[in-house]
Formats: C-alpha cells, structure tokens, sequence
C-alpha cells in the first residue's frame, strides 16, 4: 500500500491538473508538459533550507554553449574550508527540469551533510537529444574538478548524484569518466534511477500507475533518443554497460510503486557482482520521485534523511572524509 500521505498529495495534484484540463499523453507536447510541470511544482514546498548560501554560476566551455549551475554551501562554514562534493542532476525525464526544480533538494543536502552541492542546468530533450545532456554532465565533473580551489571544494572529494533521469545522466557519466581513465567521481548517489530503455519489467507492469507511468516512461525516452538503436548504448542505459567494476561506490535508492524499481534494483545488484561497494535502500511504500514531496509528508521526509545519511557514511568510511551532520526538518 502507498503511504496514505503520499498518497493524498497525489490526488490534490491530480485534482489540480483535471481543473487545468491537462490533455492526454498522446496530445501532450513538450512545452505543455513542462507548463504542468511547473503547475504541479507548488505541492512540494515547504522545507527550503535558511543555512545554506547559493550563487549562480556558469560552466564555461570552448565550444559548446555555457551551461547554468547553482552552487550550495553551508553558510556557517569559512569560505576557504575546502569541503566534500555532489554535483546534482535533476530529473524530469530528460524533458523537465532545471535548477529551481531541484532547489529544496540540493539546499537540503549541502545543509545535512555540511557540503557543497554543485546542480547543473544540463540542456533538456527533445530540443537537445542523447548524448547531449550526456556531455553537458561530463563537461560539469571536468570543469568543477578544475575549479574545485575556487568553489571551495577538496578536488578528491568529488561525488555524482541525481534523480531518475538525472541518476541515469550521473551513472553514464560515472561509466564514461571510468573508460575514460577518470578518476575524479568518488561516490554515486542514484535515486530512483533510470538505468535500461526496456517497459516490460514485473515493476512496468504492475507498479506503474501513481505519480509515473508506462506510457510516460516511454514519451520520455521518446523524446531522448535519436533512434531506436540508440536504446542499446550502455551510456543511454546503464544497466547494459558490459563490464562495471572499477566504478565508485553507490547508493541505489528504489520506490515499491515506481515503474523503475526493478531496473534500479538490477542496476545496483549489477554493480555488487563486479566488486563495486553498493548499498540498496529501498521504500516499498514510496512513488517515483517522493524524494520531492519532504516538506509535505513525514514519512518522505524521514526516508531521504536516511538516504542522505547513508550516502555521507559511505564515503566517510571509504575516503576517511570529515562532514558533521546536522539535525534538519
């Protein structure tokens, strides 16, 4: 059963959108489903984080435009202190999404885990299709690692992490960094990931009704891929990368009624049978992307602290890293 809270916050949505006339998933574009998806964000306030400083900055490339990021730091903390860091991917599918999406979330973890979060504003699909939101990820590592002394991060201490399809962006990238004999990502936070381009998984099949869909799953990566074919390439799927070892420890995070559940669940079982520390930390009471609905609901609120704690004590007892945690709503 859903989390009867969770589930209430669902249905106020779901009202919302009906009052709005949302269309169906086959007359729905993506500059309306983005103008929902907006609609929808006021349901999830409610826990914005007062000690965390933010400033706006850019990813400055050669040849490619530059790329929007969010820098979050403890306020408390001296500005020179070199501290530990995530660089964030927001989901939305590829299509939705961008830095205030992922707001409450990077601000929360920067303030528990006494770090720095760095979010990137990857350029959205289908205007920009795979691999191009791919490379903008692995532009941001290579450019955050360069400026690490200026952004007051320790260079070794760099981690990847993201939601959905900002987790698959943050698991391709890790796998691409590693083949290409990388080693500034030290840790992978992946929740609720995307990691296979396949709908026909028991957890497809019998979980995805609330809060994401089949079908949605399926406009999504239409509107990520080129082409079919391109649904075989591991750094679109991750879960079909031929060898994983070498990859840094991860934190896998899966929801019980999520269509992606079983995908995720394979992807960290993956990475385990090739000697990569994993943990699987799993909600069977949870929707996609309940990680959002904190500031609403209790019981989410607990279960990302606990997922956020994890990941901090994983690569403490892996890099001897020194974060102080702090007591959060």
């Amino acid at each position: 059963m859903i989390e009867p809270d969770v589930l209430r916050l669902l249905q106020q949505i779901y009202t919302h959108m009906d009052h709005l006339k949302h269309p169906a998933l086959s007359d729905l574009s993506p500059t309306q489903s983005r103008y929902y998806f907006q609609e929808g964000r006021p349901f999830f306030g409610g826990w914005e984080q007062v000690d965390v400083k933010q400033a706006d900055d850019q990813v400055i490339r050669l040849d490619q435009p530059a790329l929007p990021i969010r820098v979050y730091r403890p306020a408390q903390l001296p500005e020179d202190q070199p501290l530990p860091a995530l660089i964030y991917l927001h989901g939305g599918g590829w299509v939705l999404g961008d830095l205030d999406s992922c707001d409450p979330i990077c601000s929360f973890i920067a303030n528990r885990t006494q770090s720095v979060v760095v979010s990137v504003d990857y350029r959205l699909a289908p205007e920009h299709k795979f691999p191009i939101p791919l490379f903008d990820t692995i532009d941001s590592v290579y450019w955050v690692h360069a400026n690490a002394h200026r952004l007051g991060i320790h260079p070794d201490q760099i981690m990847i992490g993201g939601e959905s399809a900002g987790a698959n962006l943050a698991a391709a990238a890790t796998i691409w960094l590693r083949d290409s004999r990388s080693s500034v990502i030290k840790g992978q936070l992946l929740i609720t990931p995307v990691t296979h381009c396949s709908f026909d998984r028991p957890s497809y099949l019998q979980n995805g009704t609330m809060n994401l869909s089949r079908e949605r799953m399926m406009w999504f990566w239409d509107h990520y891929l080129q082409s079919a074919e391109q649904s075989e390439n591991y750094y679109a799927s991750p879960l079909l990368v031929p060898d994983a070892s070498n990859l840094p420890p991860a934190i896998v995070v899966t929801a019980g009624f999520d269509p992606l559940h079983d995908e995720g669940r394979e992807y960290g079982e993956l990475l385990q049978r090739y000697g990569v520390m994993t943990k699987h930390l799993h909600y069977p009471r949870m929707v996609h992307s309940f990680i959002h609905m904190s500031g609403q609901v209790s019981a989410t609120h607990k279960a990302f602290c606990e997922i956020v704690d994890a990941y901090q004590e994983m690569y403490e007892d892996i890099y001897n890293l020194h974060w102080t945690r702090v007591a959060t709503r």
